[in-house]
């Protein structure tokens, strides 16, 4: 029988693509018992004790994250976070300014930019059981972007280095993050997106094979109505370095997490992200899409990707955040975002339901969803529901994430009870984490009741170790 057009050339190569790697997420297949392997039930999880928290740090350490937080604290200070660090940049350079930032800010937060850096952290991670996430701190923003190519194929270069030492340093299961405005223009990306935002599935099924098809077949994408050949020769050799990501992705058994970015380059970022499932997916999750929950119609974007996804006999994997870009995208436009933390948290239980229900459907081998969050309630609310659908937990297809230098306090209690978890762990240049710092003041700021908590933690520990120190 002939058949012809994308779907029926992304089918016949996808398999020989996909042949040559795996990632295999999961330990255990079985996913109709329930938690045997748990130590607690999800309404015994402790989030208040300060000693088993923080047990793993220094005294120094305790402190340094003790005067961090009260600095994200100070309205002015977040604000005003990046000018202050670009121009203490541009009077002292990164030799003067890393002095004071290395041993403070930069390393409450990233791991450093070597091999040898990130095999320290991955090894103090390992000791307590903790997944490693890799997060490179390459991106750009609209108006930035570079009309020669080399800028983005340095950074996948830079890429390349980074599988490599989440490879050897990753221990089980080690992820990479990656954005997708790093291998392509920003601008680009704003002009499909504008096109593509309000496209039903149908349109956006077609793009994503056209994507996957051009993406294997290293040919260049046919034309978009309503965008230019600039835009469409930029992606069409960007689709090209996301192919060479994807391979070495699975080739070295990584999962690669394709960031959300800001709204306005959102869509194409979508797409790309689906492409690289349609391709790399077929066998099992490689390629997860990010879902920012402070979006009203995060569930409805995510029941759109699955159903693509789906159709193309892939396998769906998320990563489930409330959004790291809540003050900009305010400015950008109000209407899209849900008007409270509460509201917000309303929303990402919302999305996480019809994640796991796809979960406990597709089995451990096909899905994958990354629970990242801060919030005790979300924690709490998502156990339950493990327990409930009788989703293995050691399964290694529903896992939790927090932030590298952030919330200790949820980390620990989700480990001790036999949960899996992971530590998204930045890397990079003084210079290029700089949005990335500033962008964890403003997180810092906007959950209050968090970082609160967290403060009153590490004071308690603090107070506990200075009495320990004076009665003996």
């Amino acid at each position: 029988m002939a058949t012809s057009g994308p779907r029926h050339i992304l089918q016949v190569v996808v398999t020989s693509c996909c042949r040559h790697g795996s990632v295999r997420m999961c330990s255990h297949s079985n996913t109709s018992t329930l938690c045997a392997v748990c130590k607690t039930t999800p309404q015994a999880l402790l989030f208040s004790d300060h000693h088993r928290a923080f047990q793993h740090k220094s005294t120094w350490e305790l402190l340094r994250a003790l005067l961090i937080l009260r600095a994200c604290g100070s309205n002015f200070l977040v604000d005003n976070s990046l000018k202050i660090l670009r121009k203490g940049q541009q009077i002292f350079g990164d030799q003067i300014l890393g002095l004071f930032l290395h041993p403070t800010v930069y390393s409450q937060f990233v791991a450093g930019e070597e091999s040898s850096d990130l095999a320290v952290t991955a090894k103090s991670l390992q000791k307590m059981e903790i997944r490693l996430m890799v997060a490179p701190t390459l991106e750009e923003d609209v108006g930035e972007s570079s009309l020669r190519q080399d800028k983005y194929d340095k950074n996948l270069n830079e890429m390349f280095r980074l599988a490599e030492m989440t490879h050897c340093h990753g221990g089980v299961h080690p992820c990479l993050q990656t954005k997708i405005t790093a291998l392509v223009s920003a601008d680009t990306l704003r002009n499909l997106s504008h096109i593509y935002v309000k496209k039903k599935a149908d349109s956006w099924r077609v793009m994503v094979q056209h994507m996957a098809s051009a993406m294997l077949n290293r040919v260049q994408l046919p034309d978009i109505p309503g965008i230019n050949h600039r835009d469409i020769e930029n992606m069409s050799i960007a689709l090209g370095r996301f192919r060479q990501l994807g391979e070495v992705a699975a080739t070295k058994n990584l999962c690669l997490l394709v960031d959300a970015e800001y709204s306005y380059v959102n869509p194409g970022c979508s797409l790309v992200a689906l492409a690289m499932m349609a391709v790399f997916n077929q066998n099992r999750p490689v390629v997860a899409n990010t879902y920012q929950c402070y979006f009203k119609g995060a569930l409805e974007t995510l029941t759109l990707e699955l159903d693509v996804i789906e159709s193309l006999g892939a396998c769906f994997a998320a990563k489930l955040v409330r959004g790291a870009y809540l003050e900009r995208e305010r400015e950008l436009d109000t209407t899209n975002i849900c008007a409270s933390y509460a509201e917000t948290g309303d929303n990402y239980h919302r999305v996480l339901e019809h994640a796991l229900m796809h979960a406990k459907k597709a089995g451990s081998d096909r899905c994958l969803v990354i629970i990242a969050t801060h919030n005790e309630e979300t924690v709490r609310h998502s156990a339950s529901r493990l327990l409930e659908l009788g989703l293995d937990p050691k399964a290694g297809h529903v896992v939790f994430a927090q932030i590298y230098g952030m919330a200790e306090q949820i980390t620990m209690p989700l480990v001790h009870a036999g949960y899996l978890v992971y530590k998204s762990v930045p890397m990079g240049t003084l210079s290029q984490v700089l949005p990335y710092l500033a962008r964890r003041a403003a997180e810092n700021r906007s959950v209050l009741h968090g970082a609160r908590k967290e403060r009153e933690l590490l004071q308690q520990e603090l107070s506990r170790r200075l009495r320990s120190m004076f009665q003996r």
